[in-house]
């Protein structure tokens, strides 16, 4: 069945996607319009491990990125038949990282027909706990979002956001800096946290 058919949609309002190129995954979610609590239609993710190599090499893996780019362009076709009106999309760590981060994306911008707003590490960490927030307003303490190249690391109170902080600690990152080595990894790991004050207090 066509999701955009949906017989629980609340109105007729068009559908939107969000297309997240991260470092491990390319994922689109497309939601029944904008509104304070849109429901979800339709949800895939291609694991595409964009941020392998890049530690190592400092830019994105050929087939890597043919990987990326062939999930975001079956993503604009699933969009064109769902009829979805906007599509919202960012890349985070592995672009924003890579030496041909930016040729990726003009690549990929093509294929999707929308921008790619690269983001960089507080912009991460920001949307991360604003995610937090939306379902829980009252959330005290330290938001943490694990990618496959980064570890976001958020202080919210009141709800507010307050100092924040992106650490190159996504799976993807850590075997490329470390390899196998488990000893290797957990020294990488406690060098970056303590880097971290606001895990200090």
């Amino acid at each position: 069945m066509n999701p955009a058919k949906r017989l629980d949609r609340i109105n007729d309002a068009p559908p939107v996607a969000v297309v997240d190129i991260g470092s491990n995954s390319v994922r689109m979610v497309v939601y029944d319009g904008l509104r304070r609590a849109p429901s979800p239609m339709f949800n895939e993710k291609v694991l595409c491990a964009l941020g392998r190599g890049v530690a190592e090499t400092g830019a994105l893996d050929d087939e890597a990125s043919e990987r990326a780019l062939n999930a975001i362009l079956r993503f604009r076709a699933l969009c064109n038949q769902m009829n979805v009106s906007e599509i919202f999309s960012v890349a985070t760590a592995a672009v924003r990282d890579a030496s041909n981060g930016t040729e990726f994306i003009i690549k990929a911008k093509k294929l999707l027909g929308a921008d790619i707003g690269v983001l960089t590490g507080r912009q991460e960490a920001a949307f991360a706990a604003k995610g937090v927030l939306s379902g829980i307003p009252d959330a005290e303490g330290i938001v943490g979002d694990l990618g496959g190249g980064s570890l976001e690391l958020v202080d919210v109170s009141m709800g507010k956001l307050r100092d924040g902080i992106t650490l190159p600690l996504g799976p993807l990152r850590i075997l490329g800096e470390t390899g196998p080595d488990i000893e290797a990894a957990t020294r990488y790991i406690d060098a970056q946290l303590d880097r971290a004050k606001l895990l200090q207090n």
